[in-house]
């Protein structure tokens, strides 16, 4: 203190710890100096800090933080794994059922169209009979698309009729008389209206005179029993039968078309003859199926952009 707080007069300093005011008298104690306190020294029975357990205890942390993050690391990977796999089989389940799924879907349109016609002035159902009726079901195993049906349709057999206006579509394979042995089908094609008809044909040296039939196609029976007619010369007979294909014998086509063996048994009179249905034939009635099914599906129309 250099000033006195009283007078503000010079302070003179006095011995010991107080000052007077040479002026007013006034008398002023000094601060006592006191020595900050000396560091407390450790006593040997306390514990000394000791670095390397922090250290230690900061290892344990950070594997711990290692740790929690591999488990995350571990669960991201998991989870990408098996959303890769979904995918993948997604994928997969996608592709395989690519040609079950075609079927479905041109069966499907199928119904649509049907569905169509029907609300319009004339049904497809009413012109084309019973087996169009029972097609999206019964066809079902049949693919074709658009880019098929027209492969299949330009290189068909085709027969106008000028009398009737018909048009009658057959395989390139089919045979075109009838003393000889063949199992086919064809198209009556009459303006938009399509018939589907199944032709056999049978040739021997001797009757049978043909009362029914039976197809055995994939292990499956059918009964078939339609009329023939018959006629012979130059040694030898022929006996046929050549009709519209009902709604239960459409399926009958279908498995006979795809099934890797099949059969027919001629029962007549007093004989039968068992005959195989050649590759050649089956594969003429599958694409003859495929026609079918495009021409119901309106596949023979100029597309509308």
């Amino acid at each position: 203190m250099d000033k006195c707080k009283n007078c503000g007069a010079e302070l003179e300093n006095e011995t010991g710890s107080a000052i007077k005011c040479a002026y007013c008298g006034s008398v002023f104690e000094t601060a006592t100096n006191e020595a900050p306190p000396a560091a407390t020294p450790l006593n040997e029975d306390e514990e000394s800090f000791q670095p390397v357990e922090t250290s230690r205890v900061n290892q344990a942390v950070q594997q711990e933080k290692n740790v929690n993050s591999g488990a995350v690391i571990i669960i991201c990977v998991l989870v990408l794994i098996g959303l890769i796999a979904t995918i993948h089989n997604y994928a997969v389940q996608n592709n395989t059922n690519n040609t079950a799924d075609s079927a479905a879907i041109d069966s499907a349109a199928l119904v649509n169209k049907l569905k169509k016609d029907s609300a319009g002035a004339v049904s497809n159902e009413g012109k084309q009979g019973a087996s169009a009726k029972f097609a999206p079901t019964e066809l079902s195993p049949i693919v074709v698309d658009a880019a098929t049906f027209r492969k299949l349709y330009r290189n068909a057999r085709k027969k106008h009729d000028q009398f009737s206006g018909n048009t009658f579509i057959y395989d390139q394979s089919s045979p075109r008389y009838v003393n000889i042995n063949g199992i086919f089908a064809y198209i009556s094609k009459e303006d938009s209206s399509y018939t589907l008809r199944f032709t056999t044909q049978y040739t021997s040296k001797d009757w049978l005179f043909i009362k029914n039939m039976t197809f055995n196609a994939g292990g499956e029976n059918f009964d078939y029993a339609p009329d023939f007619k018959r006629d012979s010369g130059d040694g030898a007979i022929w006996e046929w039968s050549d009709e519209e294909v009902p709604e239960p014998n459409l399926s009958m086509l279908v498995r006979i078309a795809i099934s890797k063996k099949a059969k027919v048994r001629y029962d007549g009179d007093k004989y039968y003859d068992v005959v195989t249905v050649t590759r050649t034939q089956q594969a003429a009635l599958k694409r003859q199926l495929q026609i079918y099914k495009g021409l119901l599906l309106g596949y023979d129309r100029p597309s509308k952009k």
